[in-house]
Order: C-alpha cells, then sequence, then structure tokens
C-alpha cells in the first residue's frame, strides 16, 4: 500500500458520502476497495471470507454462531489473519467494538481485528493480555481528516498487507504505536502546562532549586519551566524536524483548508486522486528511464505552493502536479501550464519559474536567484527547505500570472528539446 492507495479512497468516499446510506453500501464502496488496497482479494475465499461464522461460546457452556463481515486468512487460507466488522457511516464504534472482543477470545491464533464505517477505522488487538481486547485501539484514521499524513499512514498500513503481514513484529510494532502515542500524550500535556503535574515539575527542578517549596515558590517555577520548554525544544531537535514543524503549523495557522476533490481526467487533486504517471515517452539516457518516485518532500513542496495560490483567492482544485525524472511541476487548471518547477533531489533544492531574473531577484530578497538552465524556465531560486517557500509567495503568485502567457512550442524535427526530450517552452507575449 502507498498513499496513492489512500487518496483514491479518499476521493472515493467524499464523491459518495452522500449516497452511502447503509452497511452494505459501506461495505461495497469502501471496505472491500481497502481490503484490496492491503493487497489481498476478496473475490479468493482463500483470502478473504465474507459473513465468517465462528461459535461463540456463551457462560452456561452453550455455542452462540458469532459472525464478522470479512475475516482476512494467511496464504494457505487456514489461520486468520485479521477480522473486519462493518457499521453504518456514523455509528460510535467504539462502542460497538465487542463484537471484535469476543472473536479475539475464541480464536487463540488471531491477534488483529478492524471495526469501521467505511470512513473511520479502528485497529484492535490483544496486545495487554492474549486473546483479551485491549479496551483502546492501538491505530485509528479516518478518510475525513483532511490533515491526515497520508504517507505515515500507508507506511504503517503496509505492515498489514499480504505481502508484509508478520504477526510477532505486528505485534510489536502495534504495542511500540501504544507506547508512542501514551508518551506523546503525557509529554504534550506536562511541557503545555508544567505546573499542574507536581512530579514532573519535582523531577525538572530538584538539582536546582535547593530552597523551601513554598506555594508561591512551585508557581514561580512553574512560569520559569514554561519559559524553558521552547529553547529546550530547538536545542535537541533537528534542523529537519524544525523545518517541518515550522511549516505544518504555519499551514496550520494559515487556515487554508483543501476543497472537495472533483473529477478530471490526469489531474491530480489535492487529498484526492493519484499523481500524474511519468512520461510514457520514450527516454534518451538512463537518468531519464528511471522509475519516477514522488517523496514526501515534492508532496510538502505541493501542499505549500497549494494553500498559497487558495490564500490568493485560487480555487484548490485548479492547482495540479506532476511528478517527472527530473523535476516536479505544479501547474495551473492544466498540465502544460506549470508555473513552479521544484528540483528537489540534488545537493541544492532549487525552484524554476516563470519570472524574469532581475524582477526574482527582488521580489526573493535574500535569497540566490540566477537564470534557470535553458528550456527549463526563466529564473531559478535555491532554497534550503520547503518551508522557505512560504518566503516566496509573491514569487509564486507573479509566475502564477506570467504562466497563463506561455505556450508549449509545436513539436518539429528541428525544435530544440531539453535534456529530458520534451520541447524546449518559451513565454509569449502581447
Amino acid at each position: 500500500m502507498d498513499a496513492n492507495h489512500l487518496l483514491e479512497l479518499v476521493k472515493r468516499y467524499q464523491d459518495n458520502k452522500a449516497f452511502i446510506s447503509n452497511e452494505e453500501t459501506a461495505k461495497i464502496a469502501l471496505v472491500v476497495p481497502f481490503i484490496r488496497s492491503l493487497g489481498y482479494d476478496p473475490s479468493v475465499p482463500r483470502e478473504v471470507r465474507l459473513e465468517y461464522t465462528a461459535d461463540f461460546v456463551q457462560g452456561d457452556g452453550k455455542k452462540l454462531p458469532d459472525r464478522m463481515d470479512f475475516a482476512i486468512f494467511d496464504q494457505t487460507g487456514t489461520k486468520p489473519l485479521i477480522v473486519i466488522e462493518t457499521k453504518p457511516l456514523g455509528t460510535d464504534l467504539k462502542s460497538r467494538a465487542q463484537q471484535l472482543a469476543r472473536y479475539l477470545a475464541q480464536l487463540p491464533e488471531l491477534h488483529f481485528g478492524i471495526i469501521t464505517d467505511g470512513c473511520h477505522y479502528l485497529f484492535f488487538g490483544d496486545l495487554e493480555n492474549p486473546n483479551v481486547m485491549d479496551p483502546e485501539p492501538f491505530f485509528t484514521f479516518s478518510l475525513e481528516d483532511t490533515k491526515s499524513d497520508w504517507v505515515k499512514v500507508a507506511k504503517f498500513l503496509s505492515k498489514f498487507s499480504r505481502e508484509a503481514f508478520n504477526a510477532t513484529t505486528l505485534i510489536t510494532d502495534a504495542e511500540n504505536s501504544r507506547y508512542r502515542q501514551g508518551m506523546i500524550d503525557k509529554l504534550a500535556s506536562a511541557l503545555k502546562a508544567p505546573g499542574e503535574h507536581e512530579a514532573f515539575l519535582k523531577w525538572l527542578t530538584e538539582d536546582i532549586y535547593k530552597g523551601k517549596r513554598t506555594t508561591a515558590v512551585m508557581e514561580r517555577l512553574a512560569d520559569v519551566a514554561k519559559e524553558a520548554i521552547e529553547p529546550t525544544l530547538l536545542r535537541v531537535m533537528g534542523d529537519d524536524f524544525l523545518n517541518k514543524l515550522k511549516e505544518r503549523i504555519q499551514r496550520l495557522n494559515e487556515g487554508a483548508e483543501p476543497a472537495a476533490a472533483q473529477e478530471g481526467a490526469n489531474v491530480v487533486k489535492p487529498d484526492s486522486a493519484k499523481p500524474f504517471e511519468a512520461d510514457g515517452r520514450a527516454a534518451p539516457d538512463e537518468k531519464s528511464r528511471a522509475a519516477v518516485e514522488t517523496t514526501e518532500t515534492e508532496l510538502e513542496f505541493f501542499g505549500v505552493v497549494r494553500d498559497i495560490c487558495v490564500k490568493n483567492g485560487h480555487v484548490a482544485e485548479d492547482i495540479l502536479y506532476r511528478d517527472t525524472a527530473s523535476y516536479f511541476n505544479v501547474s495551473f487548471k492544466r498540465p502544460t501550464k506549470w508555473f513552479a518547477r521544484f528540483f528537489g533531489n540534488g545537493k541544492r533544492k532549487s525552484i524554476v519559474t516563470w519570472v524574469p531574473v532581475d524582477e526574482a531577484r527582488a521580489i526573493a530578497a535574500g535569497f540566490e536567484v540566477e537564470a534557470a538552465p535553458a528550456g527549463l524556465g526563466i529564473s531559478r531560486v535555491f532554497v534550503e527547505s520547503v518551508p522557505q517557500v512560504w518566503a516566496l509567495k509573491a514569487l509564486m503568485t507573479r509566475s502564477l500570472e506570467l504562466s497563463k502567457t506561455v505556450r508549449d512550442e509545436p513539436p518539429s524535427p528541428d525544435a530544440a528539446t531539453q535534456e529530458d526530450g520534451k520541447p524546449a517552452l518559451k513565454v509569449i507575449t502581447g
């Protein structure tokens, strides 16, 4: 599974949620595609069995048949790996998870259960005691969460795929996920309000303050501790982490939410569709033939540029991206109308635009600006990290305006070509 599979599922949900009126529709429209994205085929009973039945032993010793909507089996078709229970869209899933608990209790080899309404997915396990389902899910995600990091979600879900499933390592990963979340919650709570966590504040100050700890003193120490938290975090965190954190915070503060996705041929919609596939034409060298892999950094770049455009009044669906082996394009309305070309795979990151060099230097004061390589655009600005793109808002806006005057040169036998074999572009004025 990769992020594209999840983005397709997000789009499917957004397009059809108004028509998903019952549990069966949720199964067909959303849960079956989710199972397929994990590499299992719901049409092959050896892999997936619908309405799977197991005998649940009641307190009086009588057996009561109990059914799960889906049971996913190992490659031998004999050992259940995961059971999935589907509920109608909008159900309070946590309160309805007891059926999963019965299955985990009755099937010793089963350790994982998922309850979903097609949009929200709760993953339960028996991490604390074998065959006793934990009261809290160890992992959750929602197709409605526009702030989800789908790359990270897909990375975690891939561990449940047919190719990678390993119960032993998954149990460890699930335990680590739960412990990690518990630590995050505890640390976040203490760091936000150290004065409300007496044990934390005592530990923090025990070798620093030796005097009597009156109420007034503790309040003073709590204020000092709060002031010390930010510089401490800055000291221990690396630049890469901080850059990503600043970008995430800035995007949240900007308040730009991706709009609902619309369908379109070969168009990448934010949070809803898969990227353009690599250009299928023959390439002149091995570098051009290399497989195109859209990186997390490139997607971050797209997110920042898209949000800049949205803040300037453009519709989110009009901002598209297309990846190639050499660079990453962001375009307006049509793939050919690119206005920002990101080079993020080399030693230095750079952005090529349609803005003339002198104008770009004026707009991007403080950044290194030079003429773009022939055929790739007009000017190139160098950046250290994606968050710096926020400081280039005016440059992105100006390049988008100029891109409307740009057209592809018609191909001809003697047309100039770039290193990737594509026709050079020129600015048409007037």
